[in-house]
């Protein structure tokens, strides 16, 4: 399960589902990548298991060496994957079995080496970030104006046009400067 679905995308913006919903759906999870980057936050859980894994892409499986049950990973969990050689990233738990994790079947995964140490952690979305979301993918999908973030003015031959200084106040991926600042609550400092 994605931030926020295109849904909630509708119910929480005047979007309307059958204007876009092909378009939400592939917007989200750029959207998502943004909010992470902006946050330094992954959203992850003190629910987690690291240690060896294999990924096997034809089975749609990760086996651990310890039990994803006993350490609380149930169907229908958000995980997210990291320090993998090719499958960092989120994907959704389709069946657990031991130490066999069956990703969803919407999800893939690539075959990789074991031996490398992974860190799998199951993801919590707090509810008040669904709404900032939606109001970003709406902005990517119906605001967002022709320029880029920066441009003050543009010429065209004998046709030109300055948009001036005022009020202007670039942020991260050009996004209006409420927005960044409501997932201020939400960012986790970087160490350089």
């Amino acid at each position: 399960m994605a931030i926020v679905t295109a849904t909630e995308v509708t119910i929480y913006t005047d979007v309307s589902c059958s204007a876009g919903t092909t378009t939400l759906t592939l917007l989200i999870p750029i959207v998502q990548e943004r909010i992470n980057y902006i946050t330094n936050n992954f959203f992850l859980t003190d629910m987690y298991m690291g240690g060896t894994v294999t990924f096997n892409a034809t089975a749609g499986t990760i086996v651990a060496g310890s039990d994803w049950s006993v350490e609380g990973f149930t169907a229908g969990d958000e995980i997210y994957i990291y320090n993998s050689y090719r499958n960092d990233g989120y994907l959704t738990v389709g069946s657990v079995s031991t130490v066999t994790l069956t990703v969803s079947s919407s999800d893939t995964i690539i075959n990789e080496p074991s031996g490398r140490s992974v860190l799998v952690s199951v993801v919590t979305w707090p509810n008040a970030l669904k709404y900032i979301a939606a109001q970003m993918v709406k902005y990517d999908y119906d605001d967002r104006p022709e320029r880029a973030p920066g441009v003050l003015s543009k010429t065209l031959g004998p046709y030109s046009v300055g948009y001036g200084t005022a009020g202007f106040m670039p942020t991260s991926f050009g996004y209006p400067q409420e927005y960044i600042a409501s997932l201020s609550v939400y960012t986790i400092a970087r160490l350089n």
